[in-house]
């Protein structure tokens, strides 16, 4: 699961930084207002799925867990959010860090169902909720960087 969990953290930073790259090239054909757009999307979902996947692969460390989830969330904001003025970048440093702690609180949740009044969780429950919410984030990180990538062309 550990292996599965860190290449699922690859793949999904790999997908961060090429979209990164791909809007930092054609940054000049859009305006402010589609910057803040693609800064608050494209900050928010990725630093929520990663944190979430942070979570997972250090489940025991609180502290270590919150100080990454906040750098993962504000750096990946600073780097959306720089594409444009300064709008855009406390938009995308905003909800980079909002998506980082959304991302950690729905990771702690899903390994410990019971601090929100759910049933508590098996072993075997406890890894197919793991793997069911890490595909699904992902979907959602490649459906929200293809949308972006589309919206490039459009």
């Amino acid at each position: 699961m550990t292996a599965f969990l860190i290449g699922n953290f690859m793949l999904n930073g790999t997908v961060g930084v090429l979209l990164y790259l791909l809007i930092t090239k054609k940054k000049k054909i859009f305006a402010d207002r589609y910057g803040m757009v693609v800064a608050m999307c494209g900050s928010g979902v990725l630093s929520l799925h990663l944190a979430m996947l942070t979570v997972f692969l250090i489940p025991d460390y609180f502290i270590i867990q919150v100080l990454f989830a906040l750098g993962i969330g504000a750096f990946i904001g600073k780097k959306f959010g720089s594409l444009m003025k300064y709008q855009s970048l406390l938009s995308g440093l905003f909800h980079g860090i909002i998506g980082g702690i959304m991302g950690m609180m729905l990771g702690i949740v899903i390994l410990n169902p019971s601090l929100c009044g759910l049933p508590s969780a098996s072993l075997n429950s406890l890894q197919d909720n793991m793997l069911i919410f890490t595909v699904f984030g992902t979907i959602l990180v490649i459906m929200t960087g293809s949308l972006l990538y589309y919206s490039l062309k459009v």
